[in-house]
């Protein structure tokens, strides 16, 4: 008995003893409501806006997975509602501010979420944000597919872009591109 209890020991000890495989979870995006009637509640306080900075998005992980895996080691990054961007803001030039916001501000720009695109997958190009106070609304644009998800102070909503206001984003965004490879063009 003594003996059973002695190799069971062991056998248990080096079980211990091996490296586990532990990967570090990383918070995750979560399902972000459809709801169109939102809409104004996760724009109200952008009109009042202090402070407005843009954050740039990691390559997409499903065109350029190497890439993005690449880019999250080599640069300083952070997770915003569960997406990766580079961790240094973006200044935007005082014309592009008014233009953005006031395009944010506009109901007309938004349209009601339709399915899932053909573009691999939602995968935010960049990150607006607008700061009033304690006040904090991010609004993540997918470029490729015209999908927008916005995160105001009390509501957030996934829908989608008309088409000229995504056109009219991208020329605006565009040129911000700093931190991610010329080859990771919006996608």
């Amino acid at each position: 008995m003594c003996r059973r209890s002695l190799i069971l020991s062991v056998v248990v000890l080096a079980g211990c003893a091996q490296q586990a495989n532990v990967e570090v979870e990383q918070e995750q995006p979560k399902p972000v409501s459809t709801d169109f009637k939102r809409l104004p509640s996760v724009l109200k306080v952008i009109p009042k806006t202090e402070e407005v900075v843009l954050y740039e998005g990691l390559p997409s992980d499903f065109w350029e997975p190497e890439l993005r895996e690449r880019e999250a080691s080599r640069k300083s990054t952070i997770r915003l509602h569960g997406y990766p961007f580079y961790d240094e803001p973006l200044a935007l030039r005082p014309g592009d501010v008014e233009q953005v916001t006031a395009l944010f501000c506009a109901r007309g720009t938004f349209k009601h979420y339709r399915a899932q695109k053909p573009c691999g997958g939602y995968h935010p190009d960049y990150c607006v944000e607008w700061k009033t106070g304690a006040e904090v609304t991010r609004a993540l644009i997918c470029l490729e597919c015209g999908e927008v998800k916005i995160f105001g102070p009390g509501a957030e909503l996934h829908c989608d872009l008309i088409p000229e206001a995504g056109e009219r984003l991208a020329r605006f965004l565009k040129p911000y591109q700093k931190n991610r490879p010329p080859a990771a063009s919006a996608g």
